[in-house]
């Protein structure tokens, strides 16, 4: 009986044992095959995304490279416009006091700006704040050359006394600004 016992055993045990080593070998192929497969969908997945990346970035330089061109363009003409001999030139009327001339100039300086402050979001940090330290400088000139003379004396005198002492020995933060927009453009385009 243990012959026959151990016949029988072999009998069960022996095709059992062939059936999970080719089980354990079918599943272990497939796994690999799976991991071979995902990891080409992971490569793929990463390259679409990749390739999404790059034409989002083009399609948003497309918007936004004449955006900060156009903001270039607007901060030079605000700069020519805050120019002393610009905006005397432009703003200056026969009859004017220098309190009134003050005052006019002090105001376009104002509103000027403001209508220009959003172009900060297309100009780096750096020119955004030489453009203001520029507008800030002006506003002094305008206002140590008024306080010179009496607020009732005649305008053209404050205008003269603005051209004449104005920004002298190189240090003209017009010039200084124009000079950091330049740059930027030089260095972005």
């Amino acid at each position: 009986m243990p012959a026959n016992f151990l016949m029988i055993a072999i009998a069960i045990v022996l095709p059992t044992l062939v059936v999970l080593i080719a089980v354990y070998l079918m599943l272990r192929y497939f796994s690999g095959q799976n991991e071979k497969q995902f990891d080409f969908l992971k490569a793929n997945q990463d390259l679409t995304r990749l390739k999404l990346e790059s034409e989002r970035k083009k399609d948003r330089e497309k918007v936004l490279i004449p955006l900060r061109l156009q903001a270039y363009e607007r901060m030079v003409l605000f700069l020519e416009r805050i120019n002393p001999p610009n905006l005397l030139t432009r703003e200056m009327q026969a009859g004017m006091n220098v309190a009134q001339l003050q005052g006019l100039i002090l105001k376009v300086l104002r509103d000027e700006y403001e209508h220009n402050m959003s172009q900060q979001l297309y100009i780096d940090e750096a020119s955004w704040e030489q453009i203001k330290a520029a507008k800030e400088k002006v506003v002094q000139l305008v206002n140590s050359s008024a306080s010179k003379l009496k607020s009732d004396e005649e305008g053209f005198k404050l205008a003269n006394e603005i051209l004449t002492h104005g920004f002298v020995g190189g240090k003209d933060p017009i010039e200084k600004a124009m000079a950091a927009i330049k740059k930027e453009i030089k260095n972005n385009y």
